[in-house]
């Protein structure tokens, strides 16, 4: 049986430089007592540790209270409140030092607005450039590209022989859409190499074409040179996902400081640990953030953030039909946020929530959970074949389209699973339990004399 501390609802509620070392260093010894993997595995699935907060539209997973869950990862955090607290100067400093300035967003808007007038004088016909991604997320840092999506509904034209005897228009398909896609981008880079932007041009034709322009630019404002790499992209609908994923994401930082700072150091610490890189079957840098978000409403007793589209569905999107007509990124939440009176605000630092981050997602099974943000919670995956409850919110059947998916979370805005890309799950939660051991591991008596308690280099080179 785990040891639960008598006094940890207000040892989490306060703030951690306030629990004296007595207190955290005096408790009884844990027995030590080997859990079997399906004992570890029911901390996410036992319902009656769940806890529902409505004016914020979350219900947390039944880890943030089960005894295995967050309640033993508290126990590390408070016998090495002074190392956490180290860690987190570290982080937040790094951060700081990489995140994007302000000058450097206004050029890439600069430049995405130079791009417009050359495309639509070219094209002549009304057509809008977008950035999405991390430049206008909230979560960027310096130097990193900049996602930009032509917005052109229509612009690939019905031809005579995508008609039917009786006129009517028939579905491109998905690779004929491509197709064309990738003609009107060659179109495009032959002007904008005519334009002299001193950037180099490829077309690359991928799964999703696009234009890839990478070489160094200046900040008219104030001379700082920076390496520009820009991906244009082509969306001949109305409704670009990808700007209203920007938009709640960008949403979220503004809730709490320390969601930025938090995604920066598990996106770094991900591509290093082998997490995050789809090109080898992992998660892509977009799913991580959702796996962040998650962690933040879901699997600590009091969430540190709530359900955006929850309380905002006119002012986020909740679908392809149900959006805001205009999206500024620019603007804060309408109003503010309910406060959640029956619980003090939790006060854990960013490194202590990434060691809760790796102790989550270590012991999760998500090949039978599905994350889902847009609802708050964490639900069962269910299957076409499988009998259950449709109206019950703890279950979510898995999609046709994502049925032989190893990982299925539901997106926030559309239809595709975010973590189609993962093909492997359980090497991956291998990855997750190799950071935990890099924290674990100054508890052995032995192995505490050769590694001390990490710090940021360690963290981001455990996959070495």
């Amino acid at each position: 049986m785990i040891y639960l501390h008598p006094n940890f609802v207000s040892l989490y509620s306060c703030s951690i430089p306030s629990i004296s070392n007595k207190m955290a260093t005096s408790r009884p010894k844990k027995p030590d007592i080997p859990l079997t993997r399906r004992e570890i595995e029911n901390a996410h699935l036992n319902n009656s540790y769940r806890r529902e907060f409505p004016t914020w539209a979350v219900v947390t997973s039944p880890w943030a209270r089960h005894p295995l869950g967050f309640i033993k990862s508290m126990e590390y955090i408070l016998e090495h409140k002074k190392e956490f607290e180290a860690l987190d100067k570290e982080i937040r400093d790094h951060w700081e030092s990489i995140k994007q300035p302000e000058w450097e967003y206004r050029c890439k808007v600069a430049f995405k607005d130079k791009l417009e007038t050359i495309l639509i004088n070219f094209l002549k016909r009304p057509l809008k450039l977008v950035i999405t991604g991390s430049t206008v997320s909230g979560v960027g840092t310096a130097n990193s590209d900049a996602d930009i999506c032509m917005c052109a509904p229509n612009i690939i034209h019905p031809l005579r022989i995508d008609k039917g005897e009786d006129g009517s228009v028939l579905m491109l398909t998905k690779d004929e859409r491509r197709r064309r896609i990738g003609i009107l981008l060659r179109r495009c880079k032959k002007a904008l190499d005519d334009s002299n932007l001193g950037l180099k041009i490829t077309f690359v034709d991928a799964m999703i074409p696009l234009l890839k322009m990478v070489g160094e630019i200046k900040d008219e404002a104030t001379g700082n040179p920076f390496n520009m790499e820009v991906d244009l992209s082509v969306s001949n609908e109305v409704f670009i996902s990808g700007l209203h994923n920007s938009h709640l994401i960008r949403g979220y930082t503004r809730v709490d400081p320390r969601f930025a700072p938090l995604v920066t150091l598990v996106k770094k610490w991900s591509w290093m640990a082998g997490v995050r890189d789809p090109q080898k079957r992992r998660f892509n840098s977009y799913a991580v953030t959702i796996l962040v978000i998650h962690f933040l409403q879901c699997a600590l007793p009091r969430p540190i953030l709530p359900n955006l589209q929850g309380c905002y569905p006119w002012f986020f999107a909740m679908d392809e039909n149900n959006h805001p007509d205009r999206v500024d990124l620019e603007a804060d939440l309408p109003s503010p946020l309910e406060e959640l009176l029956d619980l003090p605000p939790c006060r854990l630092n960013v490194a202590e929530l990434f060691y809760i981050f790796v102790s989550y997602y270590s012991t999760i099974d998500l090949y039978h959970a599905v994350i889902r943000i847009k609802c708050g919670r964490i639900s069962v995956r269910k299957f076409p074949d499988d009998n259950y409850d449709i109206d019950d919110e703890n279950y979510r059947m898995t999609p046709r389209s994502a049925k032989n998916h190893e990982v299925y979370i539901e997106d926030p805005i559309d239809e595709h699973n975010p973590g189609r890309t993962v093909d492997d799950w359980e090497m991956v939660r291998n990855c997750f339990c190799d950071a935990l051991h890099v924290f674990n591991r100054v508890d052995d008596e032995e192995m505490s004399k050769i590694f001390p308690f990490p710090d940021l280099e360690d963290l981001t080179r455990t996959a070495d």
